[in-house]
């Protein structure tokens, strides 16, 4: 398995290097960075992680937006996976997604579940929990509620599925989907066939307009 860089930012200044440490032992993860401040991140994205655990409290509500558009300027290549020290409300985890956050970790994590979770979003997955992927997907291609359980069977989606479905409708060409996702293309079509069948519907234009509806 290739090593992933990974970078911890977290508001304890002590817990980083406590993290960094527990990490350590894994083969498969390469702790490139561990910091406290959010001036400390963005200066240590010169390191290009390829992914970041970013403490919730670092950042302001208001600003993780514009922090998520300042570490793809600066590190395209880096997925961001947000740590809580308690799971807020489903709405924020849905907006962390939306605005960029490929899925949400909590701090007391056992270190096995760390490393599923970095090499998930390393592979182009979204780390998180069924029911909030299902309503990011639902709330942001706007489904009235009243149509999903009448012809769209979201329960019959894997995870790698409905994440590859939200690319398709954010408008991914099949290439982008394989790069962002370090898979093939042809394992891309693999996919969307799959997803295509167990929607009904024929091509990547039927599935745009059925979500559309």
């Amino acid at each position: 398995m290739e090593t992933i860089s990974l970078m911890i930012v977290d508001s304890d200044a002590n817990l980083p290097e406590s993290m960094a440490t527990s990490l350590k032992g894994q083969s498969s993860l390469d702790v490139v960075s561990a910091v406290s401040r959010r001036e400390s991140a963005i200066k240590q994205l010169s390191l290009q992680p390829l992914v970041m655990l970013l403490d919730a409290d670092v950042l302001k509500r208001q600003t993780l937006g514009r922090f998520l558009r300042t570490t793809h300027i600066k590190s395209p290549a880096t997925k961001v996976i947000v740590m809580h020290r308690e799971l807020p409300p489903d709405e924020e985890l849905i907006e962390e997604i939306r605005l960029g956050s490929r899925g949400y970790i909590l701090h007391n994590e056992r270190p096995d579940r760390v490393v599923k979770a970095i090499t998930a979003v390393t592979s182009g997955e979204i780390w998180a929990e069924r029911r909030i992927l299902e309503k990011t997907i639902v709330r942001h291609t706007l489904i009235p509620e009243t149509f999903q359980g009448d012809a769209v069977d979201m329960q019959s989606l894997t995870s790698r599925e409905l994440d590859m479905l939200s690319l398709v409708l954010k408008g991914a060409t099949n290439r982008e989907i394989a790069e962002m996702s370090h898979i093939s293309e042809r394992t891309v079509k693999t996919h969307l066939y799959r997803v295509y069948r167990k929607l009904n519907v024929k091509s990547r234009a039927k599935a745009i307009a059925l979500f559309s509806h």
